[in-house]
């Protein structure tokens, strides 16, 4: 081959370029949608959990590397919605006094170790030696709502997606305001920016969060893994519904692709407005009973106009056991991420729960996963297999490996 370096980079392009091409005429033949107005008015996004097993975490799984982003329908029985739906509106009240009294009592000068025994604060003391306590987890007022986190179906798309070993890192409340009878609008953040549907608040989530919760203050900064991200899904978002969503009742705005994309809404070197719309975004529609997930890569927000009703939604970010999510941000009293239990308030979860949440117990034993450890003992095996071919016929071991070729690829 006589072309020059030049010669071989414009091939490369073009051939790239005739790649890019064939696989979305490939996607096209499969019914894939390729535009955000196709991929929203199909829902080709979304699957019921009634539907055999295999294919809804086939089908989630394509949709996640796809756009993602993936809806699950009908997780939570609608006859359940109601119960579930009062529960989290008392736990978010629960939950707004305990931050409420904390932050009060912090704002009166009591000491981090001494907050424990301010009456109304309901603080638990974390894994990490010597890491002060945090708010307890917004699970203890979830006890309905906990006997579905643990869905098989839902399990068995994030073990699909992330690894077999999971772990939950976060678990909150996401409630929507519907508008006030002062005339205040609905929607997501401060008051003086809602009310316009062409407004967002774009963000990636943790630990692909570039602002990672604290920005430049040690005490409270989570971690994130730096731009450009890998082409591997660390964490998966989860919002269940207990509201129906569309349009104009608090639902989640995407951009379908983006997490595959080297730029960031809050990239210093990106230009990308985190307030202004971005062509080819859109908004999940799902019942209440939903539960949407996303990769932590994807471009979203919440919807900083809401003319509908109230949204009520729990939010919870599932990690791979071998993402840290105990570590960083000691000084960070009402975060989100890995509030704590009691061994008593361990005990009483459900028991499909347990494994995903063992970490955020400090008295509990935290360990691997049962199928992570049948993937070590068959490797194991195969290990032991090469030996005995050594020993058992030690004619063949030259070429055993002789169809095994792998390639540098530039």
């Amino acid at each position: 081959m006589n072309d020059s370096i030049d010669d071989l980079e414009a091939k490369a392009a073009r051939l790239s370029a005739e790649l890019h091409e064939v696989r979305r005429e490939l996607a096209r033949r499969r019914g894939i949608p390729l535009t955000a107005e196709a991929l929203r008015s199909s829902r080709a996004y979304a699957f019921s959990a009634n539907l055999p097993l295999k294919e809804v975490v086939d089908g989630c799984a394509e949709s996640l590397d796809c756009f993602g982003f993936c809806v699950v329908d009908d997780v939570i029985p609608q006859d359940r919605i109601d119960t579930l739906r009062a529960e989290a509106n008392q736990a978010e009240e629960k939950v707004n006094r305990n931050q409420r009294a904390i932050l009060e009592a912090v704002k009166q000068g009591v000491s981090i170790d001494d907050l424990s025994g301010v009456e109304g604060t309901d603080l638990r003391p974390v894994r990490r030696v010597g890491y002060p306590p945090k708010m307890v987890n917004d699970i203890v007022w979830l006890p309905e709502y906990a006997k579905y986190l643990a869905h098989p179906t839902i399990t068995a798309i994030a073990r699909a997606v992330l690894d077999d070993h999971l772990k939950i890192a976060q678990l909150h409340l996401r409630p929507l305001v519907g508008p006030s009878d002062d005339g205040t609008p609905g929607g997501f953040g401060h008051a003086r920016h809602r009310g316009r549907a062409d407004t967002r608040e774009w963000h990636t989530d943790w630990p692909h969060d570039l602002a990672a919760y604290g920005g430049n203050d040690p005490q409270k900064n989570a971690g994130a893994i730096r731009q450009p991200f890998p082409n591997i899904t660390m964490g998966l978002t989860m919002i269940w519904y207990l509201t129906d969503v569309d349009e104009d009742s608090g639902a989640t705005f995407v951009v379908p692709g983006s997490h595959k994309d080297s730029r960031n809404p809050r990239g210093p070197k990106d230009g990308i407005s985190v307030t202004s719309p971005i062509p080819g975004d859109m908004q999940i529609t799902a019942k209440a009973g939903a539960v949407f997930i996303q990769d932590s890569r994807c471009w979203h927000c919440s919807p900083m106009h809401n003319t509908g009703a109230k949204r009520v939604a729990v939010v919870n970010r599932w990690s791979p056991w071998w993402v840290s999510v105990n570590d960083y941000a000691p000084g960070s009293l009402i975060d989100t991420v890995c509030r704590p239990l009691s061994q008593a308030e361990f005990d009483a979860l459900p028991r499909d729960l347990k494994p995903l949440m063992r970490h955020l117990c400090p008295t509990e034993k935290d360990s691997l996963q049962q199928p992570v450890l049948d993937r070590a003992q068959a490797a194991r095996e195969q290990d032991r297999w090469g030996y005995r071919l050594l020993e058992e016929h030690p004619e063949k071991v030259a070429d055993a490996n002789s169809h095994i070729h792998v390639d540098i690829d530039p």
